[in-house]
């Protein structure tokens, strides 16, 4: 076992959470309740990363969770720009562009990554791995696991066949579409109806060949076999292939077929083969994502069809989401009632966002010609004869239920992360500078002196995000707790929420928003009947003034 010597794995431990699956879910899940400094078992079958690529990328929102476990700088080897999208119709003409969020962006990282998974992964267990509160037990499988009231009883079994016993506050499931935690659960998955054979082929292409192939996304909706070209990292690209009806799927990855699929853009002796494999892609949804003391997360949660990029980044959504709930529960901090809440949310954002992607899904693979004509022939129509163009993060939709303020517009959305200043010119990410806690974001331009009271009395930390220019222009010196902000960008969002406040959450999503003193105040002790106030971690602001935990981000642009 990695991580964990011989006397302990034979000898019981008790963690606070045992985390089944040390896939990308599961690591950062792990890498969140490390750095909140709970004790955490890992635990997975697999000794290594699997060493070829399945997902291809990641948003914003999981760079935001990278960058709170320390590692965001660290994946630039790993990591580039996801390229924009056409959509090409029956005739070959553009029917549809998905285009990437263009700056200033609000997180400050890029909206959209491709990645290296194996290279990604392999820094998040580095972290990981480093976290002495964290035991990482590769090569033994959970095989049994009990919810006994005042814990969770689960048994190991390693590669020689010996069992091992442990306990846990709570075991969350992050091991894959079969997972043994769900079963154990008795939990059902609902499918939103879509269940399509395609074959993935990843491929290594020759330096001299890259330029003739094409320079961004392309998803090829034609009739006669529907597929996907996705451009990845350094000379690594994807083509997603349609099985058609009565193709078998075990005889469609000899090489020989293969590079019959892939005539039309490579030749054999211009790239070689790094991966190929046959897939159903499905839509399902697991029906409960938490009983007890056991909880669901990853794919073990939902299965999404790839065509919005969201696989990976949905089960790093869950971890963000549940890992301050985890932290606030087992610390008595909150009630069991708080992980209610993980469902509400999760579920909801996980089948929208699915459902989205299915509808990609299908535009993309209407295998009649009649219809596939029309298809076309209508989308161009109601873009006034153009191709008409989405913007990839606008299909992500915010959190629509659980703890927030529903009456607030601009709930249930993350709250920006700028690039901030102090008045003496030390510059972190915002993130940094707040930690995770709950807080309030002013903009400057209210009573701050009576919200902070507000605050005070709660124990909650405030700060007020002011434009530069615009304090510039000030004589006076600047407040306590003021940053300064270069692009505008917290400013524009208050703006838009009409609001000179607002209640972040511990991960970063806004409970709710205010323009008075009165207003925070009511809105803190809302959310504090589901939610006790966590103070921040000690000296965390004063830690972000003198040392700004993260040099410049990542693919910014």
């Amino acid at each position: 076992m990695n991580g964990m010597d011989h006397q302990q794995a034979g000898t019981p431990v008790h963690f606070d959470v045992a985390i089944a699956g040390y896939g990308p879910a599961g690591a950062t899940l792990a890498g969140l309740l490390g750095r909140r400094g709970l004790s955490v078992g890992v635990f997975d079958k697999a000794v290594q990363i699997h060493a070829q690529p399945r997902a291809v990328g990641f948003d914003h929102d999981a760079m935001r969770l990278f960058q709170r476990i320390g590692i965001a700088a660290d994946l630039a080897p790993h990591v580039e720009h996801f390229r924009d999208s056409q959509y090409l119709g029956a005739a070959g003409q553009v029917i549809q562009n998905v285009r990437r969020m263009p700056p200033p962006h609000p997180y400050t990282w890029a909206p959209n990554y491709t990645c290296d998974q194996p290279g990604v992964e392999a820094v998040l267990r580095s972290a990981v791995q480093r976290m002495g509160n964290v035991h990482v037990a590769t090569g033994c499988e959970l095989v049994d696991a009990r919810d006994e009231g005042e814990c969770v009883a689960f048994e190991l079994r390693d590669a020689a066949g010996r069992l091992h016993s442990h306990t846990a506050d709570y075991l969350v499931g992050c091991d894959g579409a079969s997972s043994t935690v769900r079963r154990l659960m008795g939990v059902e998955l609902e499918s939103l109806d879509y269940d399509e054979p395609w074959i993935v082929v990843d491929l290594k292409v020759d330096a001299a060949v890259l330029a003739r192939l094409p320079a961004t996304n392309v998803q090829y909706c034609e009739p006669a076999r529907p597929c996907t070209y996705i451009v990845c990292p350094g000379n690594h690209r994807r083509w997603e292939f349609m099985l058609l009806d009565g193709e078998p799927r075990d005889g469609a990855l000899t090489p020989e077929r293969l590079w019959a699929l892939l005539a039309r853009w490579l030749a054999p002796h211009e790239a070689s083969i790094w991966r190929a494999a046959s897939y159903r892609f499905h839509a399902l949804i697991a029906h409960d994502w938490r009983r007890g003391r056991l909880l669901l997360a990853g794919d073990s949660a939902h299965q999404t069809p790839p065509f919005l990029g969201q696989g990976m980044c949905q089960g790093l959504r869950d971890a963000g989401n549940l890992a301050w709930k985890l932290d606030l529960v087992i610390r008595g901090r909150a009630g069991q009632g708080l992980l209610d809440s993980y469902t509400q949310e999760r579920r909801p954002h996980v089948a929208a966002t699915t459902r989205m992607a299915k509808q990609l899904g299908l535009m993309l693979s209407e295998r009649d010609p009649a219809r596939a004509a029309a298809r076309d022939e209508r989308m161009l129509a109601g873009a006034g004869g153009k191709a008409p163009t989405l913007i990839r993060q606008d299909l992500i939709p915010g959190l629509g239920a659980g703890l927030l303020d529903l009456h607030s517009a601009m709930a249930g959305q993350p709250f920006p992360q700028p690039l901030v200043r102090w008045a003496a010119g030390e510059a972190a990410l915002l993130d940094d500078v707040l930690g995770p806690c709950l807080h309030l974001v002013v903009n400057g331009r209210g009573d701050t002196q009576a919200l902070r009271l507000q605050a005070q009395a709660r124990a909650i930390p405030l700060l007020a995000v002011v434009d530069k220019d615009a304090r510039a222009g000030q004589a006076t010196a600047p407040d306590e707790g003021q940053l300064l902000e270069g692009e505008g960008l917290v400013q524009r969002w208050f703006a838009a929420a009409g609001a000179c406040g607002a209640l972040v959450r511990p991960d970063h999503y806004v409970y709710g928003t205010f323009n008075t003193a009165e207003e925070a105040a009511a809105l803190m002790d809302a959310a504090g009947l589901g939610l006790r106030a966590e103070e921040p971690p000690v000296n965390a602001v004063q830690r972000s003034v003198q040392k700004p935990s993260l040099a410049a981000p990542v693919g910014r642009s």
